[in-house]
């Protein structure tokens, strides 16, 4: 044989919309599958050009010409049936797909804890044997393969009537969600299960949901700079081929005058592809071939590889779900997942920071819920065996908010409100009529805190949907939290014993109580402007809790002083108190640095007194200090020639580099003795940079930290003594 024409056999053998091929489909058709019902459904492959094609499903049947080796039909919506028919694809061949039924499809994804075999679970034995459930079809899309390209295949699978032989090795959660559906409905249920353990939810995420959240614009920005078609890496690629030729021709050159051959340029990082937890990959290969498959709705299980986001892991949510329900074409796609359960995952409150998170999600997100499950984890294993409650709870929540069963019991207890009475903190709960314990006991869990912020372990009365909390040890609580350890097993639940949900609440602190309790010699000093590095700019403006500078406009200013108060995510408290002779008589240059009131300042200030519980940073009297306050961006260099500043860190002597409301810099600094005494930086984050004392890793004014993350308060008070 030639090899012209062998290679010509080879390539219409790989691929099979070649000519002369045969009329081919991916593989989420096959024998026994499920088409979806009340819905058109589309069925779809690939052939040679201008092939006719014709498709057969229950009285109809419709026909088609591919083009450019594809070719899809759609069908009409049809009702739920359980009798099996054949689908037949014919063009220049026949594919017959058997037993193929309609009812409702769910797409069930994550990492490992949704990929979990029904074979690992509690009563695994028991719970097979029961699995001869012809209504239920599974598909097991689990590739482990990852590509920067999306895929239009997933090879090597098909579908399977859910019996005791093959439902072992399929996804326990998602059999669990799929039997209790089809219990309640009596309908045929297909499940296609795509995961992979150890998995970041950016790999599930298309390209478009990255583009859909602020806080996620660096990654999107990536993925134009380096995914394959786009602009950006189409130059790339091209600058890259280009620095390939010039090396080659300077090589031929060498070589034939037997020199050293030049160095080989370096291939851009962002260009190639290193490994599966790359955005977008998986989306690529298991979610991407899906896309013309018409389906219900998705259950997600994953967040134990993103523990480390906390807030930002809501964002990611978000963009997960947006991408899918763009690419899908189905904006109100419900979605429905899986609290992360109970783990020792090192420090106690990264677990509970990611779970407000995901309850942040489900609130905001109207077509999604979530399933708690705090009450059934395991904390020395992160795979917990009672997959069982896990797959009915999702089930609950799709019976109810997919399937209008309006009357049922589905959601979990969640924090609705908080008030104070008579030294008591008393917490409304939705999705509650009547609260109790499943097992009897006291409900566990709950913890209350005055102004200093030191939790203490709440006795709880119970009644209706309310809990009242109390303890000797607070005399007035300001703050409250539920379930809030990653060590926990909870028993709160509500009348259909589903587990309450953690959450975190206070009520205003005063702004002068940490103040007036830890510095009482500022008691006469007046607060001009009090903030929360929590948030500190909304809608393009400093959001303050307190701003009286309009009624202190005009008064004599003697002395300016600042109290920082932080509270750690752990419950650690520091502070300091700081004064200094006045370097404006305009109380409304005092505030946050803006654009718009141009109150921007670069200065030694006068008599500089300090007061803190911040190792490291010197108490006392000193003869004068600096402040750096400006509303934009900044660099290292030290223009204002502090002494004692360096050119290459940001320290207390840096450069303005912009007027406009930008980064934004607020700090006031012992210069003598190299030391910061507080910052309060990037005012328009959401994590912006704060901290007392110099910062010992990193740039010393805590510039770039995000710092803001590590506490549960961050105020700033600016006060004055005036007559």
């Amino acid at each position: 044989m030639k090899l012209s024409t062998l290679l010509l056999a080879s390539t219409a053998a790989l691929f099979g919309f070649q000519a002369g091929a045969n009329v081919k489909m991916p593989s989420i058709f096959s024998n026994n599958m499920v088409l979806q019902r009340d819905s058109k459904a589309n069925v779809w492959g690939w052939a040679n050009n201008g092939e006719e094609v014709t498709v057969t499903f229950k009285g109809q049947s419709l026909k088609t010409t591919a083009a450019n080796g594809k070719w899809q039909v759609t069908l009409n919506p049809m009702e739920a049936d359980l009798k099996g028919a054949d689908l037949v694809i014919k063009g220049k061949n026949q594919i017959r797909l058997k037993n193929v039924v309609v009812g409702d499809i769910w797409i069930c994804s994550g990492q490992s804890n949704m990929e979990w075999r029904l074979n690992n679970t509690n009563n695994a034995r028991q719970e097979i044997q029961k699995a001869n459930l012809p209504a239920i079809r599974i598909f097991n899309g689990n590739l482990y393969r990852a590509s920067m390209k999306p895929q239009d295949n997933i090879p090597g699978r098909s579908w399977q009537v859910c019996s005791p032989g093959n439902i072992g090795n399929f996804s326990a959660v998602a059999y669990f969600f799929g039997r209790d559906l089809n219990k309640a409905l009596n309908i045929p249920v297909g499940l296609i299960s795509v995961n992979w353990g150890g998995t970041r939810i950016e790999p599930w995420t298309s390209t478009s949901g990255f583009a859909t959240q602020p806080k996620l614009r660096g990654i999107y920005n990536t993925l134009l700079a380096n995914v394959p078609g786009t602009k950006q890496s189409d130059a790339a690629y091209k600058k890259a081929i280009a620095d390939m030729e010039k090396w080659v021709a300077e090589a031929k050159v060498a070589t034939a005058n037997k020199e050293a051959l030049p160095d080989l340029p370096r291939f851009p990082n962002g260009l190639r592809f290193d490994n599966h937890q790359q955005p977008t990959v998986l989306f690529n290969t298991m979610i991407n071939p899906l896309l013309k498959f018409a389906f219900k709705g998705a259950i997600w299980y994953q967040g134990c590889s993103n523990m480390g986001d906390g807030a930002l892991y809501n964002e990611k949510m978000k963009a997960l779900v947006a991408s899918w329900r763009k690419e899908f074409n189905k904006p109100d796609m419900p979605f429905y997942f899986v609290q992360l359960a109970p783990f020792n995952y090192g420090n106690p409150y990264r677990l509970p920071i990611l779970w407000e998170a995901q309850q942040k999600f489900a609130d905001e997100d109207k077509n999604a819920a979530m399933a708690v499950t705090n009450d059934i984890g395991n904390f020395r294993d992160i795979h917990p065996r009672n997959k069982q409650d896990v797959g009915a709870r999702l089930a609950l929540l799709a019976l109810k908010y997919t399937y209008g069963k309006k009357d049922l019991v589905a959601d979990s207890p969640f924090f609705d409100s908080l008030k104070i009475e008579n030294g008591k903190a008393v917490v409304t709960f939705r999705n509650a009529k009547e609260l109790k314990t499943k097992d009897g006991k006291p409900a566990k869990y709950f913890e209350i805190a005055g102004a200093d912020n030191k939790f203490h372990p709440a006795t709880v009365t119970l009644n209706g949907n309310k809990a009242t909390l109390s303890s000797d040890k607070v005399a007035k609580p300001y703050l409250v939290r539920y379930a809030w350890n990653h060590n926990i097993t909870t028993n709160l639940v509500n009348e259909n014993n589903l587990p309450a949900g953690a959450f975190r609440a206070s009520i205003p602190v005063p702004v002068r109580d940490a103040l007036d309790r830890l510095v009482p010699e500022a008691k006469n000093m007046k607060v001009a402007y009090a903030l929360s590095a929590k948030k500190i700019w909304e809608s393009g403006a400093p959001l303050y809790k307190q701003n009286n500078s309009k009624a202190l406009a005009g008064k004599k200013i003697k002395t300016i002083g600042y109290f920082m108060h932080l509270i750690s995510n752990d419950g650690k408290e520091s502070y300091v108190f700081a004064t200094v002779d006045p370097f404006t008589q305009d109380v409304a240059k005092l505030g946050l640095p803006t654009a718009a009131d141009n109150n921007s300042f670069q200065q030694i200030v006068k008599n500089l007194t300090v007061k803190t519980n911040v190792a490291g940073l010197s108490s006392g009297k000193f003869e004068d200090g600096n402040v750096e306050m400006w509303c934009g961006n900044y660099g290292t260099q030290n223009s204002a020639k502090v002494p004692g500043a360096a050119d290459n860190n940001y320290d207390f002597g840096d450069s303005r580099t912009s007027s406009r409301d930008e980064y934004g810099s607020f700090q006031l600094h012992n210069y003598k003795l190299k030391q910061t005494v507080f910052a309060m930086n990037n005012f328009r984050s959401g994590t912006p940079d704060v901290g007392i004392g110099t910062n010992k890793n990193g740039h010393p004014d805590y510039t770039f930290t995000n710092s803001t993350r590590g506490y549960t308060v961050a105020d700033l008070l600016i006060l004055i003594d005036a007559e």
